[in-house]
């Protein structure tokens, strides 16, 4: 299954709605970035793009059986649909594991051990940092103590310097 695949898929799966599709979007293209930026090999690569793409798919489910996305439910609920979206698709099961144990752990930002999850923790913060506005005081929390990859470092400083000096 390629990238792309995954991703008509996934926009599939959003029926229509464009804040959950614009969302995995945009994880998916900093994901990609800080890949890429780590020079890893296109097999990881490609893990960690379709694990961005499918990062919250949970979160049409939240919403109806809870009335929000909290980041918990999101991880509770990540498992079974993960499984049944990957359902016979030519992904190896070792693949759709690690992709479905990233998936149910992406709220989580303590005991990250693998490059693949630290890249999924940093590309969503990129995004969530902006749609929810997240503070200089926040980010700076997370530059310090969260961030790992040189990429993805450049990119919060970056992109969030102004949010730095104002709550510095």
């Amino acid at each position: 299954m390629t990238v792309a695949e995954v991703i008509r898929k996934m926009v599939e799966y959003s029926q229509g709605n464009l804040h959950d599709i614009n969302h995995f979007m945009k994880v998916y293209a900093y994901a990609s970035t800080i890949a890429q930026g780590e020079k890893l090999d296109e097999q990881t690569r490609k893990l960690i793009e379709i694990i961005a793409v499918v990062h919250d798919i949970s979160c049409p489910l939240c919403r109806i059986k809870y009335g929000n996305t909290n980041g918990k439910h999101q991880e509770e609920e990540s498992a079974a649909l993960i499984e049944q979206f990957f359902k016979g698709t030519d992904l190896p099961e070792e693949v759709i594991e690690r992709i479905s144990y990233i998936v149910s752990h992406h709220h989580t930002i303590k005991n990250i051990e693998e490059i693949d999850y630290q890249i999924i923790i940093e590309a969503d913060y990129l995004v969530n940092a902006d749609e929810s506005n997240f503070s200089g005081n926040n980010i700076r929390n997370m530059l310090d103590h969260v961030f790992q990859t040189e990429t993805g470092r450049f990119l919060l400083q970056s992109m969030y310097q102004e949010r730095l000096k104002k709550d510095k």
